[in-house]
């Protein structure tokens, strides 16, 4: 998978968590898997279509999840992801996929998303898509959030 595709996905997690005061993000491991599959607690996949498709998805554990939604809710505690956390972390998705979209679009090509969907639970494995998928972990003051990304160019 060509870099053009991975790079806006982890400049608009820099840019939108920015947004929420949150500073100090830098990129961690990154992995090719020949699927793209999740075990972390809790993953919001958003699917594209268009000239590019296929699926992102984050995921976080419920620690991070928490921080973050916290951060967004501008410094409110949040306790327990709740059916609101949920919510703000799928706006959040949201938001940094249409925020790389933006960028990716600059480049002539036509992509949209899909709603994210949240898959929430402790000791979860999950298969998302049998599409060859780049991991890429994106380390915040507030835990890491690892980006997969399986698109079929």
């Amino acid at each position: 998978m060509d870099v053009k595709y991975i790079n806006p996905f982890l400049e608009a997690v820099k840019i939108i968590l920015g947004e929420f005061g949150i500073q100090d993000i830098r990129r961690g491991n990154i992995v090719k898997k020949e699927s793209m599959h999740v075990d972390m607690d809790i993953t919001s996949v958003i699917g594209l279509i268009g000239d590019v498709r296929g699926n992102i998805a984050y995921s976080l554990s419920q620690e991070t999840a928490k921080a973050i939604t916290s951060a967004m809710m501008m410094g409110m505690p949040v306790t327990q992801m709740d059916a609101l956390a949920r919510s703000a972390i799928g706006e959040l998705t949201n938001m940094i996929t249409g925020r790389a979209l933006g960028i990716l679009n600059s480049t002539n090509l036509f992509i949209d998303i899909t709603p994210p969907s949240i898959i929430f639970g402790n000791d979860i494995y999950f298969i998302i898509s049998s599409v060859q998928t780049i991991t890429v972990d994106m380390l915040t003051p507030m835990g890491k959030i690892e980006i997969n990304i399986g698109l079929e160019v």
